[in-house]
């Protein structure tokens, strides 16, 4: 699940670039070796070889003198007349469309973007690249996840930051099947949908399974009743913006921390963070003391020597210590009485 290598990237974008110039390279090579052969059957002044008459076209075409008299065959006068227009047309072609795809390499325009993207494998893809999926992409992209995004908005304003953090960005509808297959969804994982319309993103998870069965859907969706649905019947993970924000407002209000909310083995769960009062009845007990008498798993400590994951159970509290803790809200409100000082 590692992202392509700068060497992959260049020898695919090399690739590209010769599929992209097949026709004027067909056309050149056609004009230096169908006309070569012509010549050397139809010239008469003297005999050529099929090289020397290869030479000889591939001269004209840059418009220099050919080390031959000029032809009596009035075929091969217009051959020398048209030679030149047709093969400097294909070059000047190349030429113009050689410098626009180096620019696009250069301001990681669209096409850079597409061909970028079609080296990925195993990745995960994000629709929708405003504030909400720009963060999503930034937390794979610390847990070295590789990336694609697909952004509607070409003036969008997040696409600088996402050119930064190295992530191929497509532009276009995350509903269109088009859009999905540049992003490579044949040949992802999974698709995270975090647009801000709701029917938009069912289309494109929909579209995203049409492409490819096995993959993993995630969606972002404002409606509770929708998501429920969608998560039960499509087999699609389908998180409700207001659930997922309800304990942000809690937290606000009530001047707790409530990082997380979520669901394990149907028993709603809590990840909220707790610091010891002096005076409290948690004050001088051990971890593993709290987590017996108040059915709660405590997963950090910070104290004076620093941050702990998973403390031992002999770990003794102070005052002024923080634990992270995942329980049932009523086991938190029990383990909050509980850090009350004494006849508070």
């Amino acid at each position: 699940m590692k992202r392509p290598s700068q060497i992959a990237v260049y020898g695919r974008y090399a690739r590209f670039l010769l599929y992209e110039f097949r026709w004027p390279i067909g056309v050149f090579a056609a004009l230096v070796l169908v006309g070569g052969l012509l010549l050397r059957i139809g010239y008469h002044h003297h005999q050529l070889s099929y090289a020397e008459a290869c030479y000889t076209v591939f001269l004209l075409i840059f418009l220099e003198a050919a080390n031959l008299p000029f032809p009596d065959e009035w075929y091969l006068q217009l051959a020398f007349f048209i030679l030149p227009i047709v093969g400097l047309g294909a070059i000047a072609d190349s030429v113009v469309r050689l410098g626009y795809l180096i620019f696009a390499q250069k301001q990681n325009l669209p096409e850079w973007q597409r061909m970028v993207a079609s080296l990925y494998r195993n990745h995960i893809v994000v629709v929708g690249a405003g504030k909400v999926g720009l963060r999503i992409i930034k937390g794979l992209v610390e847990l070295r996840e590789p990336v694609v995004a697909i952004e509607r908005l070409a003036d969008s304003p997040f696409l600088d930051e996402l050119h930064d953090l190295d992530v191929p960005v497509i532009t276009g509808d995350g509903r269109q099947r088009k859009t999905l297959e540049e992003a490579g969804v044949a040949n992802a994982r999974a698709i995270i949908v975090a647009s801000n319309d709701d029917l938009a993103n069912l289309d494109a998870a929909l579209t995203a399974r049409d492409i490819q069965p096995n993959i993993r859907v995630v969606m972002r969706l404002f409606d509770d009743t929708l998501a429920q649905k969608i998560g039960g019947a499509f087999n699609m993970p389908a998180l409700s913006t207001s659930h997922v924000a309800a304990p942000a407002f809690i937290a606000a209000a009530t001047g707790r921390k409530v990082y997380h909310e979520f669901r394990l083995d149907g028993q709603q769960l809590h990840l909220i963070d707790v610091t010891i009062c002096p005076g409290a009845p948690l004050a001088n007990r051990t971890v593993g003391d709290i987590q017996a008498d108040h059915d709660v798993n405590v997963v950090m400590h910070r104290g004076a020597d620093g941050v702990n994951v998973n403390p031992g159970h002999e770990v003794v509290l102070i005052p002024g210590d923080t634990l992270l803790v995942i329980a049932p809200i009523a086991k938190l409100r029990d383990l909050e009485s509980a850090n009350q000082p004494a006849g508070g």
